[in-house]
């Protein structure tokens, strides 16, 4: 199987690849998007990406790790009571600060086709399944929508467990928290157009059971996939 990064940690191809770009190349470009999608995000808010960095080979953070890359050390042990070992891999991090407000925390996860949406469903096994469910289950109930946990345990999964931990931050564990999507238009490893993302993403919701709902304080971004020249040779700074 051939490597998917190279001996620095660089993405070779894929939503890995345009995270990378964006998160350490096209800053300024990305905060604007997420202002459009994030509404809720303040405006004098500043956003310092924690992750991937390429200064420290472009790391990706998941269970209590990701919490300590945010400064979020003390809530380890919440972490483990709402959710079992094992829970997502985020693909970027960042963390929020605003003049005269307490800071908070971004959490991202990058697509480069609509099929990477979907996936083999939950896997976990019991207790940590039941565990999962009722953790599903609660964040269904915060968004004001139909509270059955298989919906979410199937192939759209991932969507699930990520707005489950906004959940939880935001309503467990007090810190403020947002979601984004990074969804990138025409990227030669799987071409999609702003207007296929727009449809795959009416069609997840409603998979989900999302749509018509309010998802507060969660967002999707489109971006135009770049060239891995600029992160190999520094373009776009």
């Amino acid at each position: 199987m051939a490597a998917r990064i190279d001996p620095q940690g660089r993405a070779y191809k894929g939503s890995q690849l345009q995270t990378q770009i964006y998160v350490n190349r096209r800053v300024a470009e990305l905060r604007t998007a997420l202002a459009h999608a994030l509404p809720s995000l303040p405006a004098d808010a500043r956003i310092k990406w924690v992750s991937p960095l390429e200064v420290q080979g472009f790391v990706e953070y998941h269970d209590g790790a990701f919490l300590r890359a945010l400064g979020l050390e003390a809530h380890i042990p919440a972490l483990g009571e709402f959710w079992p070992a094992g829970g997502p891999r985020w693909d970027a991090l960042a963390t929020v600060e605003t003049n005269g407000q307490r800071p908070g925390v971004l959490l991202a996860e990058g697509k480069s086709y609509p099929e990477e949406l979907f996936g083999d469903g939950c896997g976990a096994t019991e207790p940590a399944r039941t565990q999962i469910a009722a953790a599903v289950q609660r964040t269904q109930g915060w968004l004001g929508v139909a509270e059955d946990p298989g919906r979410w345990l199937g192939r759209l999964y991932q969507t699930g467990n990520r707005l489950a931990h906004l959940y939880w931050l935001r309503e467990v564990v007090g810190v403020w928290a947002w979601l984004v999507h990074l969804l990138f238009t025409d990227d030669p490893h799987g071409p999609t157009s702003r207007e296929q993302w727009i449809e795959a993403i009416e069609a997840a919701n409603e998979e989900l059971g999302l749509s018509g709902a309010v998802t507060p304080h969660a967002g999707h971004v489109l971006l135009d996939a770049r060239g891995r020249g600029e992160l190999v040779e520094g373009f776009g700074q």
